[in-house]
């Protein structure tokens, strides 16, 4: 039996696609009066990321021409964004190829577990403040789980195998850094025999997690002595280990790859989001909150974007780690070596949880490049979609490329001979630089920071989810022009008012407003 006939999908009719259409250049106008208090600055590359999503399988930003060879069929392929963790489509691709590499290339048949470290709620702002922490993350939990198998297991050198990944989501879109490790459960040591772990409580490492990850920050200067001592000593510190229920066996292949897709999955799902335009509103659904005692919350248009982009991480993060036998260096040693043999074979005293063969052998590396091994276009909507894009409609045969295009006019052309044409998004261009209000001149003028770097004041007593929008000055300069004196006209402090420009200047609070004479403009 055949896979069903692929239908392209309609972006427009998405409702993550009509809340950027209708939010889009409000959330970029108000970003910095509503949202950078509590998400943090908006980075360039994150806008990208929205816009290539804007754009995201529409035909009017070109398209890939099949066409059947035995009947001549013809039919349109959109390009898509390829992006990550904000587009659904997309991403879910992205999970679906490295899941299986995962749990079929990296991955050796061993018994693995998942392991979850979070942390208390007052630590998390650090993270969203500094993204550099999140190393600091990987290092401490990866040490932890070695250090603990090693005294556990009497193997002082003892190797790690282990993937990890970062995720700051949670419910609802709020952001909760925490990590996600599947590693094998037990060490290889140098002979590579691998030492299976024994079944135990894992408070042990729940505890020592904590004292490393509190010293850590101590060290970096983040929080106070006192502060660390208070976290110490609290009956729930909020600090968490979660093992899961059970491992995965040895010869489970389908769990090491449902649990890799776990490590990769989007912040947000597009089935729990419902659009309704008339009030402007989200309504995104998912498990029920002990806060609201609901199981929904309802968000305005431009707050769910800010909470949406908040979690795409900076340009050349890192989100996902490989250590030990599954580390980037020792896979290309072993490919370099071409070792088709045994890699880890059980210790005497080991005894996998399924009873299997005492030997255990990776399928061996493959002399073909990592672009070679990727699953194909046509076999990952295959297996996201359960269709087949490449076959007819017409007579079930396979249809073949024939033509890219790209050109606007030929696009246009195309699109409006096949009465398809719907209009070439237009988006704005990015907003310029604060400007000089007699010469026009850009201005560069020192910006005070929005987070402080004082220790005292980073404690957790005086960490909050969200703080009070205010509303940028705003002036009618004509019919046509509005000048908006927003947060980056901010001097270093009170005393920066009393020369310059700012000497018409007054204090609302923490924030400065300006008032200016008719001659002024």
């Amino acid at each position: 039996m055949s896979p069903p006939i692929y239908r392209p999908r309609r972006p427009r009719a998405s409702p993550l696609w009509q809340i950027v259409h209708h939010a889009r250049d409000d959330f970029l106008a108000h970003y910095e009066a509503r949202h950078r208090r509590i998400h943090g600055p908006l980075s360039s590359d994150s806008v990208d990321v929205v816009d290539q999503f804007y754009r995201c399988g529409d035909l009017a930003a070109g398209f890939t021409r099949l066409q059947c060879p035995d009947c001549g069929h013809e039919k349109l392929l959109a390009f898509t964004c390829k992006t990550r963790h904000f587009c659904p489509s997309c991403h879910q691709q992205r999970v679906r190829r490295v899941g299986d590499w995962i749990a079929y290339t990296v991955c050796d048949n061993l018994p693995h577990r998942q392991f979850v470290f979070t942390m208390p709620r007052p630590l998390r702002g650090i993270f969203r403040k500094r993204r550099k922490l999140l190393g600091h993350l990987f290092q401490v939990a990866i040490g932890c789980l070695r250090d603990w198998m090693r005294l556990r297991l009497d193997l002082p050198h003892g190797q790690l195998a282990a993937i990890a990944a970062v995720q700051t989501f949670g419910d609802y879109l709020v952001f909760h850094p925490h990590l996600h490790v599947l590693a094998a459960t037990g060490l290889i040591d140098s002979k590579n025999r691998f030492h299976l772990m024994p079944v135990e409580s894992i408070e042990p490492l729940a505890e020592l997690f904590r004292h490393r990850f509190l010293a850590t920050l101590l060290r970096e200067k983040l929080i106070t002595a006192k502060k660390a001592r208070q976290l110490l000593g609290w009956k729930h510190s909020g600090f968490s280990l979660d093992a899961g229920e059970k491992p995965v066996a040895a010869h489970d292949v389908e769990g090491r790859r449902r649990l890799a897709e776990y490590l990769l999955r989007a912040p947000f799902s597009l089935k729990k989001i419902t659009w309704n335009q008339q009030t402007r509103s989200v309504i995104y659904r998912s498990k029920r909150s002990w806060r609201t005692k609901r199981n929904f919350e309802v968000f305005s248009a431009t707050d769910f974007i800010a909470a949406a982009v908040s979690h795409i991480p900076p340009k050349n993060q890192q989100t996902i780690r490989y250590y030990g036998l599954y580390s980037n260096k020792r896979r290309g040693l072993d490919a370099k070596a071409g070792r088709l043999g045994p890699r880890v074979c059980l210790a005497p005293a080991a005894r996998l949880h399924d009873g299997l063969p005492s030997i255990t052998i990776l399928p061996p590396p493959s002399a073909q490049s990592a672009r070679a091994l990727r699953p194909l276009w046509r076999d990952l909507i295959l297996r996201v979609w359960g269709v087949d894009p490449l076959l007819c409609p017409c007579c079930k045969g396979t249809m073949k490329v024939i033509d890219n295009l790209i050109r606007p006019e030929e696009v246009e052309f195309f699109l409006r001979l096949l009465g398809l044409w719907e209009g070439v998004i237009a988006l704005p261009p990015p907003p310029r630089p604060p400007f000089d209000i007699e010469t026009m001149e850009p201005l560069h003028i020192p910006k005070k920071p929005d987070w402080t770097e004082d220790t005292e004041s980073l404690s957790p007593d005086s960490w909050t989810d969200s703080e009070p929008a205010w509303k940028a000055p705003e002036r009618v300069l004509d019919e046509e022009r509005l000048l908006v004196l927003d947060g980056d006209l901010v001097p270093a402090w009170g005393a920066a008012l009393a020369t310059g420009p700012w000497s018409g200047g007054q204090w609302r609070g923490r924030f400065p407003t300006w008032t200016f004479s008719a001659s002024s403009f």
